[in-house]
């Protein structure tokens, strides 16, 4: 996995209950995910493509940007990306019953 676009952005303490949990929740809000690790996200905005590499090993995920419009800076990107994942980083067991 290179850098993408608009650089890699690492999440900590990614189990596989964390990772169903976030393809679940991408897919209820009708954010289109195919492959199995890496995955290919497609939110259907603005051109924008990411990918998401799990190392289950050290339960990192990693996501870069695989495509975007010119017009959208990565920061609008990951103003939007990472407050999630820091959420999801977080959540105990119990939370994700």
């Amino acid at each position: 996995m290179g850098d993408g676009k608009c650089g890699k952005h690492e999440y900590s303490n990614i189990n596989q209950q964390k990772v169903d949990l976030m393809i679940k929740e991408l897919n209820e809000h009708g954010i289109s995910v195919s492959g199995n690790n890496p995955w290919m996200i497609d939110p259907k905005q603005y051109g924008i493509k990411l990918q998401a590499t799990w190392d289950q090993g050290s339960f990192k995920l990693y996501v870069i940007v695989t495509d975007k419009s010119f017009l959208v800076p990565c920061s609008k990107i990951w103003e939007k990306i990472d407050p999630l994942m820091k959420h999801i980083e977080g959540l105990s067991e119990n939370e994700m019953k």
